[in-house]
């Protein structure tokens, strides 16, 4: 028995006069292949773009049909009804019939060209969810394992509703199972609502990787406060800061700042700087950074990075793939890092010791978690490398120390000690029996890293 049909599938699939008055009434397609309510959906996405303001030429169609649409079009191919072989376009599949539909008056209306190979993708979800449970209580009925897959329940966990088994991921995997049998069981009767809809624009993310210098000694990598208490202050980052700049260029929804470790907030990063990604979520303008405008784009960009007073890059930024992305935090722990202290001691130091370190080096220490970070990670002894020391005296009681670590190594408890946390620390190298050593100022001097990849 043929169902109630739009004029539309009516067409595609009988070539008969339409067996509904409203298009929405149709058993199959729900009214989502009727032309003004495509016409509709195409009108009310032009308008979402022209107020989001992508700068793409292009864009690539995501459809999300109502689950039950989908089990329907596997019902109707399986049945053995002559008269739905009749139609023109009964041997093609509806999801094509539907792509092809929506793609051509969404080209109309947003002036974009369809491609598989665009960055933009438009995502169209079409919702109609009233025979969820009918439809639930079917494919439950024939195919029981299938559908609802056993797995133990936790103790009072309460039974989930059938119908959140009903998704377009398992609906898919057991229509290839309907036989004409089980396909002539089902009832398929008439929405008795129109669907609703909604489209999202997805953009692909753009990378920018550089490296960072920070000159302030009051200036935290990511927004931090000293206490829970306190409220974050907006903009007082590096990562803030740097970000900032590449939001606005790119009228993105948010981004990601991501570097190859950090340092304290009282640490300056000097040298060639800290490297570092950042990740801008589906970017509006996107435009600037092909072809010919990209070098004009960042050098602009990194003029804007270097007018602040407290952060410089210490390279060119350079647009980068997103398989490049992860490299910044690969092999964390292989890396070396420099760092000069300035250190203060409570006895006076013999210049013969300061000159000893460097011949003590290279060293294996023990670190706990230093107290100061306990509060937020696990407490772990790590083993950590010192490659080289070299210490020049100041006066009797200070120092600059310039040494060579492993990425890891929390040097200044490394020169204080923490307690005794870190074995063996500064303080036990200068062979100090009463004396006190602690660290007053500490940079980082290089990241021995190839950042940004060539």
């Amino acid at each position: 028995m043929v169902p109630p049909l739009c004029a539309v599938c009516s067409r595609h699939l009988t070539n008969q006069p339409a067996s509904v008055e409203r298009p929405w009434q149709c058993a199959l397609c729900f009214g989502i292949l009727d032309p003004d309510f495509i016409a509709e959906v195409a009108e009310k996405a032009a308008e979402s773009l022209n107020s989001e303001c992508f700068d793409s030429h292009s864009f690539v169609l995501a459809l999300n049909v109502p689950v039950s649409v989908t089990l329907r079009e596997a019902i109707i191919e399986c049945s053995n009804d002559s008269e739905m072989r009749q139609g023109t376009l009964s041997s093609v599949p509806f999801k094509l019939r539907l792509v092809d539909a929506y793609t051509g008056k969404l080209k109309e209306a947003t002036g974009l060209h369809p491609s598989l190979g665009s960055d933009l993708k438009l995502t169209l979800t079409l919702v109609n969810d009233e025979f969820n449970l009918t439809d639930s209580v079917f494919l439950f009925k024939h195919f029981k394992e299938d559908f609802v897959p056993s797995r133990k329940r936790k103790r009072f966990e309460p039974q989930q509703p059938l119908e959140t088994n009903f998704t377009k991921v398992r609906v898919s995997n057991i229509v290839s199972k309907i036989t004409p049998e089980i396909s002539s069981a089902y009832e398929m009767i008439s929405p008795s609502k129109k669907c609703t809809f909604s489209f999202a624009f997805e953009r692909k993310p753009i990378f920018i990787a550089g490296r960072y210098c920070k000159f302030s000694r009051s200036l935290p990598q990511s927004p931090w406060t000293a206490s829970e208490e306190l409220p974050k202050v907006n903009g007082n980052s590096v990562s803030e800061k740097i970000t900032k700049v590449l939001s606005e260029e790119t009228r993105c929804d948010s981004t990601r700042f991501i570097a190859s470790g950090r340092e304290d907030i009282d640490v300056r990063m000097l040298g060639s700087g800290r490297p570092f990604v950042v990740e801008c979520f589906n970017p509006r303008r996107r435009l600037q950074f092909l072809r010919d405008l990209l070098k004009e784009t960042l050098c602009r960009l990194e003029k804007s990075i270097n007018d602040d007073k407290d952060i410089k890059l210490g390279s060119s930024l350079k647009l980068i793939a997103e398989k490049q992305a992860s490299d910044v935090k690969l092999d964390q722990e292989d890396k070396q890092k420099c760092y000069t202290a300035y250190c203060y001691c409570t006895e006076e130091i013999l210049e013969a010791n300061l000159d000893k370190l460097s011949t003590l080096a290279p060293i294996e220490i023990l670190q706990k978690t230093p107290v100061r970070v306990l509060k937020r990670r696990s407490l772990l002894e790590r083993k950590r490398n010192v490659f080289s020391m070299d210490a020049l005296k100041v006066d009797d009681l200070h120092f600059l120390l310039r040494l060579e670590t492993q990425a890891g190594t929390y040097v200044k408890e490394f020169i204080h000690g923490d307690f005794g946390r870190t074995k063996p620390s500064l303080r036990d190298l200068l062979g100090l029996t009463t004396g006190e050593v602690d660290i007053i100022e500490l940079d980082v001097e290089y990241v021995n890293m190839e950042w940004p990849p060539g």
